[in-house]
């Protein structure tokens, strides 16, 4: 068995090297898919888990974690269930360190491109 140490010294490299490079740099969406230990690493990357706390972080198999770069948060898929997934699925302790508020959130995004690719003239409209 691979240890968290070493699949971290593995998966974020090639997280920050190739994918974000590749992919998240450009705008692009990305999946990520793989095992519990490599997920774990690139989760303790991009959330700032300590290492002390990942002992007590759940992660439930097969259940997508949606991670926006711009907000820096993590949120989870609506099943469609009418069911909070929070309440359906038992993260641990450590959950705290996985769904934290969005920094910035997608609303905040799409009024600045809304802004950005207004015509001139509307940018420079001031109100009577």
């Amino acid at each position: 068995n691979e240890s968290l140490k070493d699949c971290m010294a593995r998966s974020i490299p090639f997280y920050t090297e190739r994918i974000c490079n590749e992919a998240v740099n450009k705008g692009k969406r990305v999946l990520i898919t793989s095992h519990e230990n490599a997920i774990r690493g690139i989760l303790m990357h991009l959330c700032d888990i300590p290492v002390e706390a990942m002992n007590q972080l759940h992660l439930p198999n097969g259940l997508p974690l949606v991670y926006s770069v711009k907000g820096k948060c993590i949120t989870l898929l609506d099943d469609g269930s009418g069911k909070d997934p929070m309440d359906q699925h038992d993260f641990g302790p450590a959950a705290k360190y996985l769904f934290r508020p969005c920094e910035i959130t997608d609303d905040f995004y799409e009024e600045m491109e809304k802004k950005a690719s207004a015509p001139a003239a509307e940018k420079e409209k001031v109100p009577a």
